[in-house]
């Protein structure tokens, strides 16, 4: 399909232009010995591609100058933290040279092509073509293949080549010869049909509900990390929901949900973008409703944007995943916080298309730079990857991505309350595209000694280790049409984390500060502190045991779960709001803000809401000066969860109300 807005070819009938005499060599730039395992090949597939073609031209540019801006305003320790860079001033740190575009575009205009610039910087490139001239221009021969496990329809070249004087300017062409499998399109959730009857857990935390070991509700969230429920406030606040395959996030579900399991948010609502023709019309799906419900529900008024992906896709078998970080990339103000619950393994980028990666990977530090917390699943397939896949066993361990991108932030998944421990489907391990970031190099090496052989051979010891921390991942509490289900999954705990993210930033920008932008810098240096320490389960697959959680870092739960409190009183310099330190100990019911959770539409054109960014936060320095002081902490009912046995999600969610101060 030809998303709209794209230019329209112009003198097809020059199209074909065939390399004359004069021509440069050519060069190959891709090429596969056999048609990947997984694929059917073109003479079981179906006929020879017709009509009209996507292709994104990368463009070599150096993120040389953009990975040491993004360490610098992201480290604690550096007097830059929190100055976040503007999107003119990443843009020009990652444009291409001119000599390169000329180049390229001359090439392509020589062959009736108008490209069309893809991104905001210009490192990349887009144009349409028919099949017949895609084949012409690349020296290819395009095929349908069928990837068997998803029924996906690829078209893809076994070989493909480039003028020698383009080539060397050029640092992919896709889709080409890349055979990457879809991403995972609904990470691992286990669909419960009834809740377990309600027992005493004997947890120490007295203020955590027992039932909570059994059924996950956002009281419960607020309970095991000392969320707080008072309403943020600050207006230049905003948290990204990225949603992919045709997911719904019905209101009317979120609504009803709501009512029930935050009775004290009288007007919780989201806002709708669309990329790609994305759309949340219709019937809630099930990772949508976790994604929306779980922000919504546990970053209390934050403004929250749904950012729909739809079929029309400009990207190949990457099904958006480039399409909406440019999307954003090119807005003015980006979500302070993006969370994504879908991935991919990382094997076939590795032995592929690693620069493939290493561009969606640039592009999230494009977005860290200019002060965006990005979050992914870690994946729910242990050490096998996004899924659980028995084909690896006795093979190398099966990493995920963007999980192991070193500019994002990986959340994996833990279970129950006493003691909280790691959930078995937790994706964790080591990359084979990215080398281990400095930043948690000491981390690393010390889960690593303790590992000692154990896996030898079977992982690379050198590569990016994932993930960095982790939250309740099982049995969640959500409604998907009218009906409840309980889920399982880290797409469960990226939403969570994310939302703590977002409540962190609202009492930043009210005392004048910085939003966090990228985490890892921070969370493997003053953050540490703040985290709980998961230290009993493993992350079995392969046929192996997987990895096991030990005391500090592992590849299971990371740096461990998050305390809200203690986070927040690193993030503020140890002074703290009063308000807030006060507020993170209580599940206050005041009113008074509730409206402005409402402000987000479910209009299409609401992504005002995700893209109003803070101007005056995002360019604070960060110095904690502006601080308010001072202020008192209303006080307020603190509401406890009980959860009831029942199909009906009233008799799930009771709220008992008793007097509690700070947990």
């Amino acid at each position: 399909m030809v998303a709209a807005g794209l230019l329209i070819l112009s003198l097809l009938p020059l199209a074909l232009g065939r390399p004359g005499a004069q021509s440069p060599p050519l060069v190959v730039r891709g090429q596969q010995k056999a048609i990947p395992e997984g694929f059917i090949p073109p003479a079981f597939s179906g006929p020879r591609p017709v009509g009209i073609m996507h292709f994104v031209l990368g463009l070599k540019s150096d993120a040389t100058g953009l990975v040491k801006s993004l360490l610098d305003v992201s480290d604690p320790a550096s007097p830059n933290y929190g100055q976040h860079l503007s999107k003119d001033e990443v843009d020009k740190l990652t444009a291409p040279q001119p000599e390169a575009v000329q180049t390229v575009t001359n090439w392509l205009t020589k062959n009736g092509i108008t490209p069309e610039t893809y991104s905001s910087s210009g490192d990349m490139l887009r144009i349409q073509i028919p099949a017949d001239q895609a084949n012409t221009l690349f020296n290819a021969n395009f095929s349908t293949y069928i990837h068997e496990k998803t029924n996906t329809t690829m078209v893809r070249t076994l070989t493909y080549s480039l003028p020698a004087d383009v080539s060397e300017h050029v640092s992919f062409v896709y889709p080409t010869t890349q055979f990457i499998p879809p991403p995972t399109r609904k990470p691992e959730v286990r669909v419960i049909d009834r809740f377990p009857t309600t027992k005493r857990s004997g947890s120490k935390r007295a203020d955590i509900p027992p039932q909570c070991a059994q059924a996950i509700s956002p009281a419960c969230l607020q309970a095991i990390y000392n969320i707080p429920a008072t309403p943020a406030t600050a207006p230049g606040n905003s948290l990204g929901v990225s949603g992919f395959d045709n997911e719904v996030a019905n209101p009317d579900d979120l609504k009803d949900f709501l009512s029930q399991a935050r009775p004290d948010i009288t007007n919780g609502t989201f806002a709708v973008q669309s990329v790609d023709g994305g759309s949340d019309d219709g019937q809630g799906t099930t990772e949508a409703s976790l994604d929306i419900q779980y922000t919504v529900g546990v970053a209390t008024n934050v403004p929250t944007t749904f950012i729909s992906v739809g079929q029309q896709t400009q990207d190949g078998a990457l099904e958006g995943f480039l399409d909406i970080i440019n999307t954003l990339i090119a807005q003015e103000n980006p979500p302070l916080v993006l969370t994504t619950s879908f991935g991919f393994d990382e094997t076939p980028f590795s032995e592929q298309a690693p620069e493939l990666a290493e561009t969606l990977c640039n592009a999230y530090a494009k977005l860290g730079a200019r002060g965006t917390s990005v979050l992914f699943a870690s994946g729910d397939g242990g050490v096998s990857g996004s899924q659980s896949n028995p084909a690896c066993d006795g093979q190398q361990f099966i990493p995920t991505f963007p999980a192991t991108c070193p500019y994002i932030t990986a959340v994996g998944s833990t279970q129950g309350i006493n003691p909280e421990t790691a959930a078995q489907f937790s994706a964790g391990g080591f990359s084979n595209i990215f080398a281990r970031p400095d930043y948690q190099s000491d981390a690393v090496d010390g889960f690593l000694k303790t590992l000692g052989n154990t896996n030898a051979g079977l992982f690379n010891t050198t590569g990016r280790a994932y993930p960095d921390v982790s939250t309740q991942g099982v049995q969640f509490v959500i409604e998907v049409d009218g009906e409840l289900q309980g889920v399982d999954g880290t797409s469960a705990s990226s939403p969570t984390f994310a939302s703590i993210v977002a409540l962190l930033n609202d009492q930043l920008l009210n005392a004048g500060q910085s939003p966090l932008g990228f985490l890892n810098p921070f969370l493997y240096s003053k953050g540490v502190s703040a985290l709980n320490d998961i230290t009993s389960g493993s992350n079995p697959g392969c046929g192996t045991d997987g990895f096991p959680a030990v005391t500090g870092w592992d590849a299971v739960t990371g740096l461990g779960t998050p305390d809200f409190q203690k986070l927040l009183a690193v993030v503020s310099g140890g002074a703290g709001d009063a308000a807030g330190q006060a507020a993170a100990g209580q599940n206050a019911t005041d009113s008074a803000g509730q409206a402005a959770a409402g402000q987000n539409s479910t209009d299409v054109s609401g992504q005002a809401a995700a893209g109003q960014g803070a101007a005056a936060g995002q360019k604070a320095k960060g110095s904690g000066k502006g601080q308010k002081k001072g202020q008192k902490a209303a006080k307020a009912a603190h509401k406890r969860l009980e959860l009831r046995p029942g199909p009906g999600l009233g008799e799930i969610f009771h709220f008992d109300t008793t007097s509690a101060g700070s947990s």
